[in-house]
């Protein structure tokens, strides 16, 4: 669309700012923005605006996914997704990833480690209007150490194109490679704190980094005006994340409520990450994924999901991530997370706003989008159904009536072209 105005009228408007939904709604996008929200009845707009007739649909903000590797495939073999693609392919993987988001309704991604900083030079495309895609908040390489969580390949193979993490081992080396990110175009900074739950030999109660050198990553971050997105799953890594100042905990299976009472003192936020786990145990062994994966994960969920419950009581801000390209875990996946979290406990609303505003206020971009209110940009989607009914309404390409990028339409004739 982009130019003109459009009326979206008469569906259940869901604007995430926290005010009870209008059940006959309208919201109206012109040049890009939303110039006017409420009920139908008391929303002006020209005679000559197109309709967009959302009767019996949920109209809500366009969803966001905080944890993605936009340049991964989501297989279930992390080192054959490197191995078996040359950097072309991986870059044009990754632009098909990138359809594939807005076409779920994901109009805004956080990417948390990816190769050849394709992040970044899909975000600087994007942002030219080479293409639509979802807005994206760019990492770069994701900060590990020697023999770390994020080292998928093995020592004895390297790619000409690099990797997508970069090792670390002492505090100087943490600066510059903090700076690096920075000098390439990074909006952020991911460190990995912990092992996960696709290491072997337990390093997920291992940490990667000492007291000063997390430290020295997060001050100089601060220093550069980057916030720092760590991967921690024990709680003394958290808990070191937390006292050195990190924006948000990814994964957090340890969160307990110590953890949830220092991270809402500080205001970090907390990205579960429970889709990833759920479909590795569902999907995980008819694609032939190792055994202690399982292990680790079933091991673990009850506690995982009750920890998110917790720390949503306890006030924190829980946002949506999905691990995209992640093993299994395929890209627009966060509307399947807003159900995940309903089903760890919490409320249809808050779910939803995991995957809104409380999203957007974790990437920094809530005076854009996030909720929808007049002059925001008008990244919006019309859903099939009650959203707070059935949350589940909101996960998948197929659920989606209309998708809206900045008042660009990604209607079903065009996605799919």
């Amino acid at each position: 669309m982009g130019q003109g105005t459009l009326v979206i009228r008469g569906g259940q408007v869901i604007d995430c700012t926290g005010r009870d939904p209008i059940p006959n709604g309208s919201v109206v996008l012109e040049d890009g923005h939303i110039a006017a929200v409420g009920p139908s009845q008391d929303v002006r707009a020209p005679r000559s605006a197109d309709i967009f007739d959302a009767d019996g649909m949920s109209v809500l903000p366009g969803l966001i996914d905080a944890h993605v590797h936009i340049t991964m495939t989501g297989g279930a073999d992390l080192v054959s997704m490197v191995t078996s693609r040359s950097f072309g392919r991986v870059a044009y993987d990754t632009v098909a990833h990138l359809r594939d988001t807005v076409r779920a309704g994901v109009t805004s991604i956080r990417t948390m480690g990816d190769v050849g900083f394709l992040d970044i030079a899909a975000r600087d495309a994007i942002r030219r209007g080479q293409f639509i895609g979802p807005r994206i908040v760019a990492c770069g390489k994701g900060l590990t150490s020697t023999g770390g969580h994020a080292v998928l390949m093995p020592p004895w193979i390297k790619t000409e194109y690099g990797d997508s993490w970069e090792i670390v081992n002492d505090t100087g080396g943490a600066r510059a490679a903090v700076r690096r990110q920075v000098e390439a175009g990074a909006d952020h900074i991911k460190v990995f704190q912990t092992g996960g739950v696709i290491d072997p030999g337990g390093r997920i109660d291992a940490e990667e980094f000492t007291v000063e050198e997390l430290s020295a990553i997060v001050e100089t971050a601060r220093a550069c005006k980057r916030p720092v997105a760590c991967h921690a799953h024990n709680k003394a890594g958290i808990l070191h994340a937390i006292e050195a100042g990190v924006r948000s905990i990814e994964h957090g299976m340890y969160f307990d409520d110590e953890c949830a009472a220092r991270a809402k003192a500080r205001d970090v936020f907390f990205v579960p990450t429970l889709i990833v786990m759920d479909n590795i145990l569902r999907l995980g062994p008819q694609h032939g994924v190792p055994e202690f994966y399982l292990q680790n994960i079933s091991s673990r969920t009850p506690q995982h999901h009750g920890n998110v419950r917790s720390a949503f009581e306890a006030g924190v801000r829980i946002v949506t991530g999905t691990d995209a390209g992640s093993v299994l875990t395929g890209h627009g996946a966060p509307g399947y997370e807003v159900a995940m979290l309903v089903k760890a406990g919490l409320p249809p609303m808050a779910a939803l706003l995991a995957a809104t505003a409380n999203a957007a206020a974790l990437l920094g971009i809530d005076r854009e989008v996030g909720t929808l209110e007049a002059g925001k940009c008008a990244d919006v989607i019309v859903v099939r159904g009650d959203a707070l009914a059935d949350p589940t309404v909101v996960a998948g390409p197929d659920r989606m009536a209309a998708v809206f990028v900045g008042g660009a339409s990604l209607g079903q004739a065009q996605a799919a072209a």
